[in-house]
């Protein structure tokens, strides 16, 4: 039985990787006084129809009408604030709306105040029950529960709009309402999925009044310092992004669970997780107990810090974090010298090399599939096979260098990647001090277990010791590594199999602390897992692509650029048969598209220049654009980099960057009275006029009608366009 110890340890870890049973899906159970059913029959309410509503559309505007209701009747007293506002938080770009925010004291109005965040506009493409209703209805029923308390801080809730289109309601809070100087802590909710755990994966930096008040709400929250660090270096962005500057402490909040539903319609009612709302609602709550209970510390330190399986919040100054990770460095390299047993030289390079082959045959695994499959997201439906594909490519490569270096002792081998571990931690902690999150609290079985190696009674702990600091790594690896590959999405996750690779070789000391052939497993092991391998990436092969629950994205756009009409549909794989046989596709890989011939649109728009003149080293030119059908205009820019400033129907942005782009969506977008600001005798920039419109119109009929169930519009959704090149004299 010792033989296929290897083996059985391999099987287990293999199912709990497949199965991600630690801190993926939201738990069932949840100890709060936050009432789920309250806060969805409000959700219900607000929704409606379940029509999309982007900003300046009617049905944004129902929304905000119910919403409003809503609040009156929780007996708070609403603001709405409309202005039109350009938000250039990326430079080069000008992303306009006219946003209608809805915001409201849950306590006395006051200074230092803590703001509860959510958006009520959707994109066009779906009804927004996730995105962003659900942190509505955790506001709503937040502020309900807060409603009479003492507290030390102000509440006040912002239910932003024209989220959306580009942050812009955040940012014209941000920017011009006088409460925004009296706002000093944030928990906003967001959403990009339909189900999963309620990650708090920002904060603000330094992180230690985030941290404290996360501590003091007495909800443990799904949280690791390595997940705010990683979404530092992404580019996404939420309503949070531009209410930072502000200097506000922070805590953002979101599901990522079934994210190829996001966007989409389908992130509806039916497909939102009450268990997803019920901890969300849970953690928001909390948190904003937390921020509301005492004044921020200065100065204000770092933290590091981690949940333990939802039942333990791990905090650390990140200076000791720090310390830690140099110390089990010293633990780990001594246990290393200290186990003579099994051969220095190719026990040290045993790890490195081990996931170095599993994660390239995890990833190789993947190329096949995606090699052999049309489809660009082939895992959408199935993911199970994939995932299983990639842990068991990692697991036989990993394993397979262990044998083929012939390393025999285990304790010598988990030290060895301790040691390789530390080191890499040790190397970025500067850049992500998250990474310490792995190593800090698994140190103190690996201290022990140095000390012990001195001991001659103690010896026969090593191993057990060892394995503690293993079953640490596993529960606070586990969670990240599947919400990886759910940020991800399980096509391009294969990476995120090297936390299986470190789980497996940190549990090597179980199999056997002297000098034996079980740390290389039984004969059966490696044609084991080279058979699960083959059958995972086969299954990956074979299963359907897509489904009702998880769809194919596929919207459908009528253009008509510079006169001549067509059809456009991105290139994601074959065209469903009914499509191709509604219109004449073809696939342009120029484009990335497929192709077909459509009518003409109907140009309705006209853009007239109305000044330019040079005064002090400055010309100004002025032109109007207007679009009386659009939902959106937008001008991309070239050889924009002589723009200074801008200024779109009076609101003003400075230029940090070559202008780029100039987009505004909804119906006060209709009319662009438009003025650029430029250094005298710079060349005026080219432009490429687009005006669309919500639904890809009556000549694109057939062809959605011929888009099967398994395939939906996602983001923008189906539209049509007119486009053309423009040119200021």
């Amino acid at each position: 039985m010792r033989a296929y110890r290897g083996l059985l340890i391999g099987i287990a870890l293999l199912l709990l990787w497949v199965v991600r049973p630690i801190g993926v899906e939201a738990p069932r159970a949840v100890d709060t006084e936050f009432d789920t059913a309250r806060a969805i029959a409000r959700l219900e309410f607000i929704l409606g129809d379940q029509k999309p509503h982007p900003t300046g559309t009617d049905a944004n505007d129902a929304v905000l009408a119910r919403l409003e209701q809503q609040v009156r009747g929780l007996g708070f007293t609403p603001e709405v604030s409309e202005r039109f506002h350009c938000n250039d938080w990326r430079a080069g770009a000008a992303v306009c709306a006219s946003p209608r925010n809805l915001m409201f004291w849950v306590t006395a109005p006051g200074p230092d105040a803590v703001m509860v965040t959510a958006h009520h506009d959707s994109v066009p493409a779906g009804p927004g029950a996730a995105d962003d209703g659900m942190g509505v209805a955790v506001a709503l029923e937040v502020a309900h529960l807060l409603k009479g308390r003492k507290l030390e801080r102000p509440v006040l809730v912002l239910i932003t709009d024209a989220e959306e289109a580009g942050l812009v309601g955040a940012a014209a809070f941000a920017a011009h309402h006088p409460l925004a100087k009296q706002i000093g802590a944030v928990v906003n909710l967001e959403a990009r999925g339909t189900t999963g755990i309620a990650s708090m994966f920002q904060t603000s930096t330094p992180n230690g009044n985030d941290v404290a008040a996360l501590q003091r709400g007495g909800f443990v929250p799904a949280a690791n310092m390595l997940s705010t660090d990683l979404f530092k270096q992404l580019p996404n962005d939420t309503d949070l992004t531009v209410l930072l500057p502000l200097g506000v402490d922070a805590a953002n909040y979101a599901i990522i669970g079934g994210g190829k539903r996001y966007h989409t319609p389908i992130d509806d009612l039916a497909h939102l997780d009450r268990n997803s709302v019920r901890h969300m609602g849970a953690s928001a709550l909390s948190a904003t107990l937390g921020f509301a209970a005492a004044a921020p510390q200065v100065p204000e330190r770092s933290r590091v810090f981690a949940d333990f399986a939802l039942m333990r919040f791990l905090v650390l100054p990140q200076w000791l974090a720090g310390v830690l990770v140099g110390l089990g460095l010293v633990a780990s390299a001594m246990l290393f010298w200290r186990t003579k047993d099994g051969h220095a030289v190719r026990t040290g390079l045993a790890p490195l090399l081990a996931l170095v082959a599993g994660v390239l045959i995890a990833v190789a695994a993947g190329m096949v599939v995606a090699a052999i499959r049309p489809e660009s997201d082939y895992g959408t439906a199935w993911p199970i096979a994939l995932r299983t594909a990639y842990a068991a490519g990692a697991l036989l490569g990993a394993l397979g260098i262990v044998r083929l270096l012939n390393v025999e002792n285990g304790v010598r081998l988990a030290a060895a990647t301790w040691v390789l571990l530390g080191l890499l931690v040790a190397g970025g902690f500067a850049f992500m001090p998250g990474l310490s999150t792995f190593y800090a609290w698994p140190v103190v079985p690996l201290v022990l277990a140095a000390l012990a190696s001195f001991v001659p009674l103690l010896r026969r702990a090593v191993p057990w010791l060892m394995a503690l600091a293993a079953l640490l790594f596993l529960v606070l690896a586990l969670p990240l590594g599947g919400g990886l590959e759910d940020a991800l999405f399980v096509e391009y996750a294969a990476p995120t199999t090297l936390f299986l690779i470190f789980m497996l070789l940190f549990w090597m000391p179980v199999r056997g602390a002297h000098k034996t052939q079980d740390v290389r497993g039984g004969r059966w092991t490696l044609p084991v897992f080279g058979v699960a391998l083959v059958a995972a990436t086969v299954a990956a092969l074979l299963v359907s692509a897509y489904s009702r629950d998880a769809p194919r994205h596929l919207s459908i756009v009528h253009e008509d650029v510079d006169g001549a009409g067509a059809f456009r549909i991105s290139d994601n794989g074959p065209l469903p048969p009914a499509m191709l046989a509604a219109a004449r596709f073809r696939d342009d890989p120029e484009e990335g598209k497929w192709v077909a011939p459509a009518p003409r649109l109907a140009d309705v728009g006209k853009l007239t220049q109305v000044s330019d003149t040079v005064s002090g080293g400055v010309r100004t030119v002025r032109f109007v654009a207007e679009a009386p059908v659009a939902d959106r205009q937008l001008f991309e820019i070239n050889k924009g980099d002589g723009v200074r400033a801008l200024t779109v129907n009076g609101s003003r942005s400075e230029m940090r960057a070559p202008l780029t782009l100039l987009s505004c969506t909804g119906r006060a977008c209709r009319t662009l009275d438009v003025t650029l600001e430029l250094k005298a005798g710079a060349l005026l920039p080219e432009m490429r006029w687009t005006r669309s419109s919500y639904g890809a119109g009556p000549a694109a009929e057939a062809l959605v009608a011929a888009r099967p169930d398994t395939a939906m519009a996602v983001h923008g959704g189906d539209r049509n366009a007119v486009i053309r090149d423009v040119r200021l004299d």
